[in-house]
């Protein structure tokens, strides 16, 4: 399993062709260190790594998100969607879903 970074975007999100609550989103487009991104704020506001692995938060505060990047969810069973999001200054401050793949055909569901 390769690196990644988890997401926390505001505003609630549901699939868009089962209305599946979509709560836990990832991506590799950022440092993939498992850091915590939340919407609105310009640094990593966790590190979900173990203990022993976890940075500082000084180191946290130097690191920020690419102006334009993709994250994707697999809460529900039938679909994988995808959002793009952008970042304003370092700041993330939008996201929207752009794409949802078939998981059972493995092509676009919309």
């Amino acid at each position: 399993m390769g690196m990644f970074d988890w997401y926390r975007p505001a505003g609630i999100f549901n699939c868009p062709i089962c209305g599946t609550p979509l709560r836990e989103w990832q991506g590799k487009m950022g440092p993939c260190l498992l850091f915590v991104w939340q919407q609105g704020v310009a640094f990593p506001v966790e590190h979900a790594a173990e203990e022993e692995c976890r940075v500082s938060m000084a180191v946290r505060e130097e690191e920020r998100l690419p102006p334009s990047f993709d994250i994707y969810c697999y809460d529900c069973e039938t679909h994988r969607v995808d959002a793009r999001c952008e970042a304003v200054a370092g700041i993330w401050s939008d996201t929207r879903i752009h794409a949802v793949v078939d998981l059972k055909r493995m092509r676009p569901a919309l």
